[in-house]
């Protein structure tokens, strides 16, 4: 199985170019045993993989976010363009038909040049005859570019391919919007609990500082100690309010995303879901086939292929067919007379030879697009393997990260009260007391954080396999 997706999907996308573009010259790796073992649990694929958080509130959101949001929107409408481009090179594989009518009128006279200059010339309008006469005309013609080498097919591959590639760009965008949302929601859960902290913590703050006035007041410790603590005191103030702003402007921004207006009110819950969206131990290596991404890469190659194709055959010579059927008269009643109808048919030849160049440059151009088409499906590709494995050890180190803080706190908690209770006692100073005040409350903001990080390297890995599973064991 070694190398097995690699092969083949690049040897069946494989162009015609210089070495350096070479498949087997550009990817000499070995994939990582793991990747080739069995899959113990039977993979089933989630699509909407948000609710395995079982977080109601989330759950809601992004349903609303993916009806309303502008960005889903404009990828949605992109694709339908890409869509009516594929219908638009279908069509010009079929004959054109039209129906054409006109009425002309004409003007003749003896002085041989119109009426109002032979008067400017002194010449009496009575001197000239005018003859007038109109012409009616109605017929029905058609065009048909025979496409003898296909050039025509070629353009209608490539459309419809580019109309699949911009389909599945669509799913990928859908995707990574969807993670950038649920990763808004985390995050305002981590302001809020860090704003819940900022709140305590202030609060502490508050109750060492009143404590010390009143020991300023009975004139035991100095102004300048005094000014001191409420300078740090009144940092704690700031720091909370700080933190109130930057909880409302993730609010805000989340209300955008759902296009409405950027208020604060938004309901998020008041912990991080216990459970996370599962991922299976072991994965085959052609799981980066499911990638919407790397589907839309492998149909843009196909459509540069097909149009490096394409502009090849603009080289050679073009046939048409034209003819067209109809009556011409000078009275409108003749018009349906058979004795006044009028056709023709003719082939047309066109052959270029000399443009300046201009063909054979822009089948250079098409080959160039095609070898940078297949540039970025290979980059694309190892890109999708150099996301998941990260994505398999961040996931693993935020989890000793979270182990590490929790025990961080139980020992930050036992240090501040017994620091406090000091601070009472007297055994210790004011700044001791603020720094283990601060150092607890950091602590617990960093937990806040690294649950937050948690659940983001979590669903950076949904992102990177392509999508969310559910998995259900043997």
């Amino acid at each position: 199985m070694r190398k097995i997706f690699f092969f083949s999907a690049l040897i069946f996308f494989s162009c015609a170019s210089k070495n350096p573009l070479n498949p087997e010259n550009i990817i000499d790796i070995k994939i990582p045993l793991e990747w080739e073992l069995s899959v113990s649990e039977s993979i089933n694929f989630s699509e909407n993989w948000w609710n395995n958080f079982d977080d109601d509130n989330l759950s809601l959101y992004m349903n609303e976010f993916m009806d309303e949001n502008i960005n889903l929107e404009k990828a949605m409408l992109n694709t339908r363009k890409a869509k009516q481009a594929s219908v638009i090179a279908t069509g010009n594989l079929f004959p054109s038909i039209s129906i054409s009518s006109g009425v002309v009128e004409s003007e003749q006279n003896t002085a041989g040049i119109p009426t109002i200059f032979s008067t400017l010339l002194g010449q009496s309008s009575d001197e000239v005859t005018v003859f007038t006469q109109e012409n009616y005309n109605l017929s029905l013609g058609t065009q048909w570019e025979i496409d003898l080498w296909g050039k025509l097919r070629q353009g209608r591959i490539a459309t419809k391919q580019q109309y699949l590639s911009a389909k599945y760009f669509e799913d990928f965008l859908k995707l990574s919007l969807t993670a950038e949302a649920s990763k808004l929601y985390f995050a305002i859960i981590e302001a809020e609990q860090v704003l819940n902290n900022a709140s305590k913590k202030l609060k502490n703050a508050e109750t060492i500082f009143e404590l010390y006035s009143l020991r300023y007041n009975k004139g035991s410790i100095s102004i300048q100690a005094y000014q001191q603590s409420k300078i740090i005191f009144n940092a704690t103030k700031s720091d909370y309010n700080n933190k109130l702003l930057m909880v409302n402007s993730l609010k805000r921004e989340a209300r955008l995303l759902v296009k409405d207006y950027p208020s604060t009110e938004f309901l998020v819950n008041k912990n991080f879901p216990k459970k996370l969206p599962s991922i299976p131990n072991t994965l085959p290596a052609d799981i980066v086939k499911r990638r919407p991404d790397l589907i839309a890469q492998q149909y843009n190659l196909l459509a540069n292929k097909a149009l490096d194709r394409q502009a090849l055959l603009t080289l050679f010579p073009t046939f048409s067919l034209s003819g067209s059927y109809g009556s011409s008269s000078n009275d409108l009643e003749d018009l349906t007379n058979e004795d006044f109808s009028v056709w023709n048919k003719g082939l047309n030849v066109f052959m270029p030879v000399f443009n300046a160049g201009k063909l054979i440059a822009n089948k250079r151009l098409a080959k160039s697009n095609r070898e940078i088409a297949m540039l970025d499906f290979v980059n694309a590709l190892l890109t999708a393997y150099k996301e998941i494995e990260s994505g398999f050890e961040s996931d693993l180190t935020s989890n000793q990260a979270l182990e590490i803080i929790n025990e961080n706190i139980i020992l930050s908690e036992n240090i501040y009260n017994t620091t406090f209770d000091g601070f009472t006692k007297g055994s210790s100073s004011f700044e001791d007391a603020i720094n283990a005040n601060n150092a607890l409350y950091d602590n617990l903001d960093l937990k806040a954080r690294l649950e937050k990080v948690r659940i983001e390297q979590r669903i950076n890995l949904i992102l990177a396999l392509g999508g969310g599973f559910n998995i259900t064991n043997d």
